[in-house]
């Protein structure tokens, strides 16, 4: 009895997850499909007067992963996370001009399951469903304090990695409480996890020099 409630609600979520709309990300359907080789496809969108920043200014770019196939996927939530334990999404900026030394900082990201938490709830914790045709999208900001690179000016290529293991496993967090039933339920899933390594698309930005400040007299 107790299996069978715990499938109708990993059921439920499944459903829940095919309708609504997770923020902040958001979810669309564009006319077009930019590929037929690759079941997903990821874009980094800058409109024209974003591509150029003052030196120590954020970046803000848009990130849009695509389903390209024509079966529904699970994703991870997460699209791109600096301290997150295992971040889909890894951004490089690159081929600009040399830079000084620069010793970097350090974060931590907490996550973890305890007993009490369930499939359902471990399943709507790290992903969501892509239907086909569908993107599903986020705006992910690039700090100077972690990409060195915002504080040299020049030019600079901004391109990106995504992959992901798949699994729908609960790997992604330090698991008190593992569940013996995690394999059966995961196969009784109606689809499976986009598992695989796809490069973003690759654009230029240009970093300016600190602007100089007029003393009035």
């Amino acid at each position: 009895m107790k299996t069978s409630y715990s499938r109708l609600m990993v059921g439920l979520v499944v459903l829940l997850l095919t309708i609504v709309v997770f923020q902040p990300p958001t979810l669309g359907n564009p006319k077009t499909k930019d590929s037929k080789n690759e079941l997903i496809a990821v874009r980094l969108i800058l409109d024209s007067k974003s591509r150029t920043i003052r030196v120590g200014q954020t970046l803000e770019v848009r990130v849009e992963i695509q389903n390209v196939g024509t079966g529904q996927l699970f994703i991870e939530k997460a699209i791109y996370e600096l301290c997150g334990p295992s971040s889909p999404l890894s951004l490089r900026l690159e081929l600009g001009p040399q830079m000084k030394p620069y010793e970097g900082g350090g974060c931590a990201s907490d996550c973890a399951f305890v007993a009490k938490d369930t499939f359902a709830k471990r399943l709507v914790s790290h992903w969501t469903s892509l239907p086909p045709g569908n993107f599903y999208g986020t705006v992910v900001t690039i700090h100077p304090d972690s990409f060195p690179q915002l504080k040299t000016p020049g030019r600079w290529r901004l391109s990106g990695t995504y992959k992901s293991m798949g699994g729908l496993s609960s790997e992604f967090c330090f698991d008190t409480a593992p569940l013996p039933d995690q394999k059966e339920q995961i196969k009784a899933l109606p689809y499976e996890a986009w598992q695989g390594e796809v490069d973003t698309n690759a654009i230029w930005i240009e970093v300016l020099g600190a602007e100089s400040s007029k003393v009035k007299k």
